[in-house]
């Protein structure tokens, strides 16, 4: 996980209509991978005040940034959402998440905010079977929050593949420039190249969208050559003053999934 993440609250338990909700390790944000969420369901009925200890659970849920991607739809839940049981009163979703063709690493991926995980500010869920033909009443998954930290230069997303849009983000007010001179720019450039072949190396403008200078590229259609080869596995890039090319950013780089033809 890229260090871009700055922890700043979690609770680590939660008790909503009776259910106690963990999770493992205790500081989760939406964007680490490897996460259990334990749910003690100890005294929670249905809405029609039977005991839902011990039977099949499926959990519906919900983001601040959008519906859960197992949810499928309400008469059809992905198999996805169905919960490990480890007693009848301990139940676990634990990621990765597989659902059908799909895998979801992260609980930004399983909301489709991988993009933007600040997006996520909240969770909500409750249980359900399968049909349904029971279910609770809404409860909350907690969270740490967190915040960008500020830097000079990024890549959004974080983690792509050679056949996903990638921006590449250039922060001229960054207090702490690596090179100053870049605050004199009028227009700024984007040099992007493969870091197995330099010679395949692009120069973009940019736009300027108020806050940041960035380009987008999608690499399989940027190096065809290299995405049909399969060896596109990197990308480096740096901004540039574009009517004084000396004067250059730092540099970054990203590595890629490799995403089939």
């Amino acid at each position: 996980m890229k260090n871009i993440i700055t922890a700043i609250l979690f609770f680590a338990t939660l008790v909503t209509f009776g259910q106690v909700v963990t999770g493992s390790p205790s500081g989760y944000t939406v964007i680490d991978e490897n996460v259990e969420i334990i749910i003690d369901v100890t005294g929670v009925n249905d809405n029609d005040g039977n005991s839902i200890a011990g039977k099949e659970l499926y959990i519906w849920t919900w983001s601040s940034a959008g519906d859960a991607k197992t949810n499928n739809s309400w008469t059809n839940i992905g198999p996805g959402a169905k919960l490990t049981m480890i007693s009848d009163t301990e139940y676990r979703m634990i990621f990765p998440i597989t659902n059908g063709d799909e895998t979801y690493n992260t609980l930004a991926e399983l909301y489709g905010a991988e993009a933007a995980p600040g997006s996520i500010t909240s969770i909500g869920f409750l249980l359900r079977d399968q049909s349904p033909t029971f279910q609770t009443g809404d409860s909350s998954i907690p969270f740490s929050a967190f915040i960008f930290v500020s830097e000079e230069i990024r890549t959004f997303p974080s983690q792509a593949t050679t056949k996903d849009v990638l921006t590449l983000r250039f922060n001229k007010n960054f207090s702490s420039l690596s090179n100053p001179a870049l605050t004199g720019a009028q227009n700024i450039s984007v040099h992007i190249e493969p870091s197995n072949d330099m010679a395949l190396a692009l120069d973009i403008n940019t736009v300027f969208t108020g806050q940041y200078y960035q380009a987008s590229i999608v690499p399989a259609n940027s190096f065809e050559s290299l995405f049909n080869l399969g060896t596109l596995a990197e990308i480096k890039y740096y901004f540039f003053d574009t009517d004084n090319p000396s004067i250059k950013s730092a540099e970054e780089s990203i590595r890629l999934l490799q995403a089939g033809n």
